[in-house]
C-alpha cells in the first residue's frame, strides 16, 4: 500500500511538472499591451483550409500567421440556455467572463443585471481601449465588449452605448442605425450627439497627432462601405479597399502610449461566408484576418517582453470539412482560386443577367457563370449530377415569377439566387470542401497566444476562462 501511495504521488508529481508550463503565474510579468483577435466563425477547418489552399497555390506566400503561435489550446463555446451559442452570447462571454442568453449583449441571462467587459475594466483602469472589425461596429460581437442591450438587433441603442464607453479607438464599415430611422425609441443621432461629447469621426486611415491629442474619442467609417456597413469580402477587394490590416495598424497608432492598451479586433465575415457555405469567400477571410494579426506580431517583435496575442473564435460557423462524400479522399483546394468573386457579389451578377437577359438561354447562363471573371473552370468539367443541378437551379429561376416565388425560391437555397449558390456548391464539391449546416455549430474552436502569459492559454478551456486569464496576465481587476 506505502508503495501504491508512493507511485501515486510520484505520478501527481509528474503530472504537475508537465502541465506548469500551461499555468504559471510565480513571478509572471504583466502585459502593458493586449491584442484580442476573434475570428468570427472560424474554426480549426477554416484555418486548415486557408493554410491548404495556400499551400496548393504555390505562387502565393504559403504562410498563415495564426499557426506559428508556440501555444495552442481548445475552447467550448455554448450559451447559458442553448448548446449551439450565437454571436451575442458567445461574445459576452468573450468578453465579461459569464455566460448569457442568446441574442443578449453585456447582460446576465435574464437581463437583470449588467455584465461588463474586460474592455470596460482595462479602460476604467488607465488602459487605453480600441475595438475594430471587419463588419459594422454594433454588430454582436464588438458590440459585447461596451453595449448593455437585451437584444443584439438593437442597433440605435447599441450606437449610444458606443458613444457613451469612451474608449479610445473603433474602426468597421459603419453603422446600421445612427441616426435611429429603425428604432421604436430613437435617442439621437449619434455622429451630432458623438462629435459634442468629444467623438472625432473619420473615413481617413491617417489621423494627425493634433487631432489625436484634441478628441477622447476617434471613430473610424470605412468611406465605401459594402452592404450592412461592411468591409468588402476580401475576394472582392479590388486592391483599393480598406482591409482588417489596415484598420489594425490605424488602432495602433491611435492607441499605443505609456498607458498601455487592450484592443479588441474582429474578423467578422469569416462567419458571414461560412453561413453561405461559401469556401473561398472563407479562406480569402481567413487570410485577411491573419494578414492583420501579422500587424500585432509586428508589434510584439518590437516589444516582446510586454505584449500579449491572443486569437481565438466566438463559435464554428457551417460545419465546414476538408473531405465530402463526393470526392471521398480526394480533395483539391487550389480549384478555389478559380472562384473570383464572394457568392453576395455573384447574386448581384446573376440577377443583374437575368435582368438584361429575360429569355436567356441556358448555354448563354453557362457561359456567363464558368468564364474567367466569375468561375473559371470549363461547363464541360461538371459531373452529369452537376450538370442537373445548374438546370434545376436555372428552370426553378426562370419559373419563379412573383417576388414571393423568388422569396421561397432563395430559402431553399440559403437565402441566395439558386443559380449563384448552386455555382459556389459545385465548386466546393469538386475542391473536396464539405458543409453540415447555414448555421452555427457547437464544435470547440482553437485558442492561440503569444507573449507575455502565452502558457495561460494551452489545453482545454471555456470561453468564459479567456477574458479573465487576460484580465490576470494584464494585473486588472474584473469586479
Amino acid at each position: 500500500m506505502k508503495n501504491s501511495i508512493k507511485i501515486i504521488a510520484l505520478f501527481s508529481a509528474l503530472l504537475t511538472l508537465s502541465f506548469s508550463g500551461c499555468d504559471n503565474e510565480v513571478n509572471q510579468p504583466k502585459a502593458k499591451f493586449v491584442f484580442y483577435f476573434i475570428g468570427d466563425g472560424m474554426g480549426i477547418q477554416q484555418i486548415n483550409a486557408a493554410q491548404a489552399f495556400l499551400a496548393s497555390n504555390h505562387e502565393l506566400d504559403s504562410s498563415l500567421s495564426i499557426t506559428e503561435f508556440p501555444v495552442v489550446g481548445l475552447s467550448t463555446t455554448y450559451a447559458h440556455n442553448r448548446y449551439i451559442t450565437g454571436s451575442a452570447a458567445a461574445g459576452t462571454a468573450l468578453s465579461s467572463g459569464t455566460k448569457t442568453s442568446i441574442n443578449t449583449l453585456g447582460l446576465n441571462h435574464d437581463h437583470t443585471d449588467s455584465l461588463f467587459s474586460i474592455a470596460y475594466y482595462a479602460n476604467q483602469q488607465g488602459f487605453s481601449v480600441g475595438v475594430a472589425t471587419s463588419v459594422s461596429i454594433d454588430h454582436a460581437t464588438p458590440a459585447a465588449f461596451y453595449a448593455y442591450q437585451p437584444s443584439r438587433k438593437l442597433y440605435h441603442e447599441i450606437a449610444h452605448d458606443l458613444i457613451n464607453s469612451n474608449y479610445r479607438f473603433f474602426a468597421s464599415g459603419g453603422f446600421l442605425d445612427p441616426t435611429g430611422s429603425k428604432s421604436a425609441n430613437p435617442l439621437g443621432d449619434v455622429f451630432s450627439l458623438g462629435s459634442e461629447k468629444g467623438i472625432y469621426y473619420t473615413n481617413n486611415l491617417i489621423v494627425s497627432d493634433s487631432i489625436k491629442n484634441s478628441y477622447s474619442t476617434v471613430v473610424y467609417n470605412a468611406p465605401n462601405p459594402s452592404s450592412s456597413s461592411t468591409l468588402k469580402y476580401q475576394i472582392d477587394n479590388t486592391g483599393d479597399d480598406v482591409t482588417l490590416k489596415d484598420i489594425t495598424a490605424m488602432g495602433i497608432d491611435i492607441l499605443n502610449g505609456d498607458s498601455g492598451f487592450f484592443f479588441m479586433v474582429e474578423g467578422g465575415k469569416i462567419d458571414w461566408s461560412c453561413h453561405d457555405n461559401d469556401a473561398a469567400s472563407v479562406i480569402h477571410e481567413v487570410i485577411d484576418f491573419s494578414n492583420a494579426i501579422q500587424v500585432a506580431i509586428d508589434f510584439y517583435n518590437k516589444y516582446p517582453t510586454e505584449t500579449l496575442i491572443v486569437i481565438t473564435a466566438d463559435h464554428e460557423t457551417g460545419g465546414m470539412s476538408i473531405g465530402n462524400r463526393d470526392m471521398r479522399y480526394d480533395s483539391n483546394i487550389s480549384l478555389l482560386a478559380k472562384q473570383k468573386v464572394s457568392l453576395e457579389m455573384l447574386d448581384q451578377k446573376v440577377g443583374n443577367f437575368f435582368e438584361n437577359n429575360p429569355k436567356t438561354s441556358y448555354k448563354q447562363l453557362q457561359g456567363f457563370i464558368f468564364s474567367d471573371s466569375i468561375i473559371s473552370i470549363s461547363a464541360s468539367s461538371l459531373t452529369d449530377e452537376q450538370s442537373k443541378m445548374m438546370k434545376r437551379a436555372y428552370q426553378q429561376s426562370l419559373g419563379a415569377k412573383s417576388s414571393e416565388d423568388r422569396k421561397t425560391l432563395r430559402r431553399e437555397y440559403g437565402n441566395h439566387e439558386p443559380i449563384a449558390a448552386t455555382a459556389i456548391a459545385i465548386l466546393n464539391q469538386k475542391a473536396g470542401i464539405g458543409w453540415t449546416s447555414y448555421s452555427h455549430t457547437a464544435s470547440p474552436v482553437p485558442v492561440y497566444a503569444l507573449g507575455v502569459g502565452q502558457e495561460r492559454f494551452c489545453g482545454q478551456m471555456d470561453n468564459t476562462d479567456i477574458p479573465k486569464r487576460i484580465a490576470s496576465i494584464m494585473g486588472i481587476s474584473m469586479e
